[in-house]
C-alpha cells in the first residue's frame, strides 16, 4: 500500500475527476440539450447548472456562463460511450447535435459531433461490455 488511504481499485492515486466544467454562450441551451443527452438530473446554481448522472455514477458537468466562442479545436471534449453509436448519434441530433465526421484512432472508432454550441465531442461504440465497469 502507498502513502495514502486505500481508494476503490479504478481511482488512481487516490484521485479521480469529480467534474468537467464548460463555459457556455447560452446556459439554458446547453441544459436541456446535455441533460436530454446524458440522462442527467439538473441542479440550477447562481453560476449556472450542475448536471449529475441520477445514480451518482461518474463527473458531473458543470454548465457556466463563459467566453466567447473558440475559432479553433475545443482544448477539452468528452468521448462518450454507447452500445451502439449510429444509433445514439440519430438521437443526438434530434436534440440539436450535428454530426462532423468519422474517426478511427488508436484502436477506436467513433464519430466526431458538435452541441448546439459548437463544441465537438465523441461517441464510440464500446458495445454492453463497455458498460460492465467503470470509466475503462
Amino acid at each position: 500500500m502507498r502513502n495514502h488511504a486505500q481508494v476503490a481499485w479504478f481511482e488512481t492515486n487516490g484521485i479521480r475527476v469529480a467534474r468537467v466544467a464548460v463555459d457556455c454562450l447560452n446556459v439554458d441551451v446547453m441544459v436541456r440539450f446535455w441533460s436530454a443527452a446524458l440522462g442527467y438530473e439538473v441542479s440550477r446554481r447562481d453560476d449556472g447548472a450542475i448536471l449529475r448522472h441520477p445514480a451518482g455514477a461518474g463527473p458531473k458537468l458543470l454548465l457556466r456562463p463563459g467566453a466567447k466562442r473558440n475559432a479553433g479545436r475545443n482544448r477539452l471534449h468528452l468521448d462518450l460511450y454507447a452500445v451502439d453509436a449510429e444509433r445514439v448519434i440519430g438521437w443526438l441530433s434530434t436534440l440539436g447535435a450535428r454530426r462532423v465526421s468519422r474517426y478511427d484512432d488508436d484502436g477506436e472508432s467513433g464519430y466526431v459531433l458538435k452541441d448546439p454550441e459548437g463544441n465537438e465531442f465523441r461517441v464510440m461504440t464500446v458495445g454492453p461490455a463497455g458498460f460492465a465497469r467503470p470509466f475503462v
